[in-house]
């Protein structure tokens, strides 16, 4: 397999695991636990990302590093708009919450709003992802 169809199988499985993230977050709102919805919206977003990143040749470890990309590499450049930048910030922000805070809790309409925001997310960077 040469590299660039291995960059390509792993494009495929970040669209993938995107879309299975994002119906997570919707069985997630569904049993009224919007908090984990955030982390499953968080993490379709991530992957994402990544992908643009990997496509552009770079790679992350950090989550920190991912979300300071994303401003420096998509928002500053025009690739993609500010108010994206602004959601993934919510996201990777919620995402930390729901991960490292104790009895850390959303309400419903929050967690609806962020899932909704991390969905038309989404459709911006599997556009950037199809684009030639």
């Amino acid at each position: 397999m040469s590299p660039e169809e291995a960059r390509d199988d792993v494009v495929r499985w970040s669209l993938e695991r995107s879309q299975i993230r994002l119906e997570a977050a919707d069985r997630e709102l569904a049993a009224g636990i919007p908090q984990l919805a955030a982390d499953h919206a968080y993490y379709a977003c991530f992957h994402l990302v990544s992908a643009v990143f990997l496509l552009d040749g770079l790679t992350m470890k950090r989550h920190s590093a991912v979300r300071a990309a994303v401003h420096e590499r998509l928002i500053q450049t025009g690739r993609l708009d500010q108010r994206w930048g602004t959601v993934f910030d919510q996201l990777a922000e919620l995402r930390t919450k729901s991960v490292y805070t104790a009895l850390f809790t959303l309400d419903i309409d929050a967690g609806l709003t962020v899932v909704e925001n991390a969905i038309n997310l989404a459709i911006e960077l599997r556009r950037m992802l199809a684009e030639p």
